[in-house]
């Protein structure tokens, strides 16, 4: 299988700097042109304190600024399990001590997807991750958002599995506007427990007219022999499916896979591995494959562990330009208390020549 899509560069364009960010900005995010701005939402993680959706500006979509627009203050923050083990919850992190001052923060949802208005809605919408499951907020700047009172949109989704006496929970969900079938989609995180009895992500979807009303999620693909062969291949031990961004180039679908290559899984935690990203096509948004078994964004120093990206990719004079957080770190080392210091997240910018 050959790739539809030519690497010509990539570069860091925004790191951590402010106390909200502490070590980890990355993209789970959006990032939008406007006329002839960008602006980016990306995400920011302090260890024992919480997350964070913040705002950075462009004139031509590599050298951002972060705009001070809105004070911050935060005294605790929540957590957000992603996965429990009998009664006990195992979350993201602790209460911390609190953070006060002018910021670029907009939201504390967890993983959003940013889409610009359509249908006469806000001119704004954010859709995320909250622990009362996937709500969506509306803005007419950008900056500040207000939570429909319909919240949570999707209600909290658990997925048990007795063999592990461990319960999942749905916390992936890239959302974006499919304009070619004129409905929102969001690519729900899903999970199915395999004959072995491990618990194994998958890619749902649900869809909405409104941004308000949406479909009950139901899972559209499920990790295959032919994942898990890539994951060994390259020294893994099977594959699961972590997020899937779709969007739409020349009249047809493509998806950027998150494929998540697992080592092994934590006794009473996640599962340790490393993130990388996949380039796949689908006729209808529903029946996916895999164009090709080499990541679409090859590892780097400051993201040989994780790689996620933005919600959807920009088109930019021909090129198609793809933001992406990425890490060095592996996915599930801070459950292990292995994380160290060095422990880093930034985004980037592929460049890719449509073929």
């Amino acid at each position: 299988m050959t790739s539809l899509l030519k690497l010509l560069r990539k570069e860091m364009v925004l790191q951590p700097e402010h106390p909200w960010e502490g070590r980890h900005v990355y993209l789970y995010g959006s990032v939008l042109k406007l006329g002839d701005k960008y602006r980016m939402y990306y995400q920011a993680f302090v260890k024992g304190f919480g997350f964070f959706v913040c705002l950075a500006e462009s004139e031509d979509g590599i050298s951002w600024r972060k705009p001070l627009l809105k004070p911050l203050s935060a005294r605790m923050g929540e957590d957000h399990p992603t996965v429990s083990v009998g009664e006990e919850g195992i979350p993201f992190h602790r209460r911390l001590s609190p953070v006060e001052g002018m910021s670029n923060v907009v939201s504390t949802y967890h993983i959003p997807s940013v889409i610009p208005g359509t249908r006469g809605l806000k001119p704004y919408m954010l859709f995320g991750y909250t622990e009362r499951g996937y709500c969506a907020s509306f803005s007419d700047d950008g900056v500040n958002f207000e939570e429909h009172p319909s919240n949570p949109v999707i209600p909290l989704m658990r997925f048990p599995n007795r063999r592990t006496r461990k319960v999942w929970f749905s916390d992936v969900a890239p959302a974006f506007f499919d304009e070619r079938k004129r409905v929102f989609r969001a690519m729900v995180k899903t999970y199915k427990v395999d004959r072995q009895g491990r618990t194994r992500r998958c890619v749902g979807m649900s869809t909405s007219r409104d941004f308000v009303r949406w479909s009950r999620p139901h899972t559209i693909w499920v990790p295959s022999e032919e994942h898990d062969e890539i994951a060994r291949g390259r020294g893994f031990s099977w594959a699961d499916f972590y997020g899937l961004c779709p969007f739409h180039l020349e009249g047809r679908y493509l998806g950027f896979l998150w494929l998540f290559l697992i080592d092994h899984e934590l006794p009473r935690g996640t599962h340790v591995g490393k993130i990388e990203v996949y380039l796949a096509e689908s006729p209808d948004c529903i029946r996916w494959r895999l164009v090709s078994h080499e990541p679409i964004i090859p590892s780097g120093d400051w993201h040989s562990g994780i790689v996620t990206t933005a919600n959807q990719p920009l088109l930019v004079g021909g090129k198609l330009r793809v933001y992406f957080g990425g890490s060095n770190q592996l996915h599930g080392l801070w459950e292990m208390g292995r994380e160290g210091e060095e422990a880093r997240s930034c985004i980037g910018m592929a460049e890719f020549e449509v073929l």
